[in-house]
């Protein structure tokens, strides 16, 4: 509750940008009063003096939100351009050009200048200047690969333990013996992430008919229709698993590795499967 009630007292990033820019929008009015007082080339000025700002206000707002989405992320390149940096400039320029006209040496407008830029670093902050290294491009891959892994384990053990909870060790074993294979080979496979994102229909398609099937077999299981259903079942399941793992043999063979490679890690996977068994 502590922590509900500090971060509604707090406005957002986004709040406090706005009311900043709002605010130095306020120091522009008496640029805009030079438009209809003097001259024409003090009109001409008041605009130049105007687009100078409103550049540096566009390069501040620009720089903050690049800044944020900076933050915000794990691995991150610095802008090649540092925008609040010149904004910041551009603001710190205006005032010293400003100030000059009111002083006869230029060191008070530069001090000024100094002054406004060194202000706005404060509000506004800096820019990002180096790159932000999270945890490398490879690893994240791997990350990843192994959560979708774990989904697709998660989902055909809950296909498993539906059939498991008929009461049938025949169809236990054999739903078993499905996740195994098909598991062994997923972990042989996805070590390759390429492969790996190239199986995401095939393995949508085996989970949906596999689906298909345990519903097929659960509705049936309570009538006289047992026995076909089960055989229909433990036939259906079988060339399902054969042509899945046809089909991610062949995704080894894709990506440039032999049957002797896939044959192996697949053992390996069964292996380690087994020990942790």
């Amino acid at each position: 509750m502590g922590t509900t009630r500090s971060s509604r007292r707090q406005p957002p990033a986004s709040s406090l940008l706005e009311s900043g820019i709002g605010i130095l929008l306020l120091a522009a009015f008496p640029l805009l009063l030079l438009l209809f007082q003097g001259p024409p080339a003090t009109a001409f000025t008041a605009v130049l003096m105007l687009a100078i700002f409103g550049l540096a206000l566009r390069m501040i707002y620009r720089g903050v939100a690049i800044a944020e989405a900076y933050e915000a992320r794990d691995s991150a390149k610095a802008p090649r351009l540092p925008r609040k940096l010149v904004g910041s400039g551009l603001l710190g320029l205006l005032v010293m050009i400003l100030a000059g006209h009111h002083f006869v040496s230029l060191a008070i407008p530069f001090g000024l200048g100094v002054l406004g830029f060194g202000l706005s670093i404060a509000a506004f902050g800096r820019d990002p200047l180096t790159d932000k290294e999270g945890a490398p491009e490879e690893e994240l891959r791997q990350l990843r690969t192994q959560e979708t892994l774990g989904r697709i384990d998660a989902a055909i053990s809950a296909a498993v333990a539906d059939v498991a909870a008929l009461g049938d060790a025949e169809l236990s074993r054999r739903a078993e013996a499905l996740q195994n294979g098909v598991m062994g080979l997923m972990h042989a496979i996805s070590q390759d992430p390429l492969a790996a994102r190239r199986l995401r229909k095939p393995v949508a398609r085996f989970l949906d008919l596999l689906g298909k099937e345990n519903a097929r077999l659960i509705e049936a299981w309570d009538s006289d229709a047992r026995p076909k259903a089960r055989r229909r079942y433990i036939a259906r399941v079988t060339a399902l698993g054969e042509a899945f793992e046809d089909r991610l043999r062949k995704a080894g063979a894709e990506q440039g590795r032999d049957a002797y490679d896939v044959e192996a890690d697949l053992l390996w996977n069964r292996m380690a499967d087994k020990q942790v068994a």
